[in-house]
C-alpha cells in the first residue's frame, strides 16, 4: 500500500502541474489580447475634438487721419504723439452730430502726453498765421480740466511764412484739445463739418 501511495503522489502532481500551466497559458493568451492589461470595462473609441469653424471677429476699421486732413488740406497740424481711437470716434460721433448735424464727422485721437504739451504743439504752431490770435505758449493752471478748441479755416489764414492754408469755400475744420481725468491724459478731435453746416465757434476755452 506504502509502494501504491508513493507512486500514485508523483502522478497526481504532475497532473496539478500540467493543469496549472494550462490555465496559465490560457491567461497569458487573454492578456495578449488586451495589450497586457487586465480588462474590467467595456473598451471605448477616443473621443474626437470636435473644432467649430467660427469667423473672427473683424479688425478695428483702420483710418489714416492724416491722409483725411491732407486731402482738405496739407497745412492741418497733426500731433505725432496721438493715435487714432475707433472706439472713441463712434463714441464722439454721436455727440458731434447732435451738435454739427447729420453730415458731420469727427476723428478721435489720444495721447499719454499731457494737455500742457499738447496745447504748446497747437499754439506754438497757430503762431504762424497771422488770423491767429496770439495765446499763451502753456494753459492756465487751474482745478478744472483744460480745453482748447480751435476753428482753424478762420485760424490758419495769412501766414508769416508763405505756406498753404486750408482754401476758402471748403470744408470746415474744429480742432478740439480736452484734458481727461484718466487715461488717456488727452483727447484730441477733429471735426469735419461742410461749410453751411459748421457752428460759429470761440478760439479757445
Amino acid at each position: 500500500m506504502a509502494a501504491n501511495g508513493l507512486t500514485a503522489q508523483p502522478l497526481l502532481q504532475g497532473r496539478c502541474m500540467k493543469t496549472l500551466l494550462t490555465c496559465l497559458a490560457a491567461a497569458l493568451t487573454l492578456m495578449s489580447c488586451n495589450g497586457g492589461r487586465e480588462s474590467h470595462a467595456e473598451q471605448r473609441a477616443p473621443k474626437k475634438t470636435i473644432v467649430t469653424a467660427t469667423s473672427p471677429a473683424p479688425p478695428p476699421p483702420t483710418v489714416d487721419v492724416r491722409q483725411q486732413l491732407k486731402s482738405i488740406s496739407p497745412a492741418i497740424p497733426l500731433y505725432a504723439g496721438a493715435a487714432y481711437r475707433d472706439d472713441l470716434t463712434r463714441r464722439d460721433s454721436v455727440m458731434i452730430r447732435g451738435q454739427y448735424g447729420p453730415n458731420a464727422e469727427v476723428y478721435t485721437m489720444s495721447t499719454d502726453d499731457s494737455f500742457p504739451q499738447v496745447y504748446h504743439y497747437y499754439v506754438t504752431y497757430l503762431g504762424q498765421f497771422r488770423a491767429w490770435q496770439p495765446q499763451a505758449p502753456l494753459p492756465a493752471e487751474q482745478q478744472n480740466w483744460r480745453t482748447l478748441e480751435v476753428p482753424l479755416n478762420q485760424a490758419m489764414q495769412d501766414p508769416f511764412i508763405p505756406g498753404d492754408t486750408i482754401p476758402p469755400g471748403g470744408k470746415q475744420v474744429t480742432l478740439q484739445v480736452s484734458e481727461t481725468e484718466a487715461e488717456p491724459h488727452t483727447v484730441i478731435r477733429y471735426i469735419v463739418t461742410p461749410a453751411a453746416a459748421a457752428p460759429v465757434q470761440t478760439a479757445s476755452k
